[in-house]
């Protein structure tokens, strides 16, 4: 089993809900729904078998990971998760996208960084 943690920005400590989650709710208010599903598959996957998972990638040249699925565009190819591993080998799980294309959201990028 893989440790997860929810990241907390650093200037929204005092935020309702990690970033993370705040991602997922409002991807389920826009209708992505079978890209949360996704979402949801890869990290009970990740979870599960931790660096084994095959949703897992790492981002070249950056202490980034992500859960992307293998599908091509679609209703869940463009569902992504980010995160990085901290000393303690937890993952933390940092914020959430859908996107079109194979290049991620700069700012979501910064926000893991």
């Amino acid at each position: 089993m893989q440790p997860l943690v929810l990241a907390r920005l650093p200037d929204r400590l005092e935020a309702k809900h990690p970033r993370i989650i705040e991602d997922l709710l409002s991807i389920a208010k826009d209708g992505h729904i079978e890209a949360l599903k996704a979402m949801i598959e890869m990290l009970d996957d990740f979870y599960q078998n931790g660096r084994d998972s095959r949703y897992v990638e790492k981002f070249t040249g950056y202490p980034i990971w992500e859960l992307k699925t293998t599908s091509r565009g679609g209703t869940k190819g463009g569902a992504r998760v980010y995160f990085f591993f901290a000393d303690t080998n937890e993952a933390v799980l940092v914020n959430a996208e859908v996107k079109s294309g194979n290049s991620p959201s700069q700012a979501k990028i910064k926000e893991v960084l």
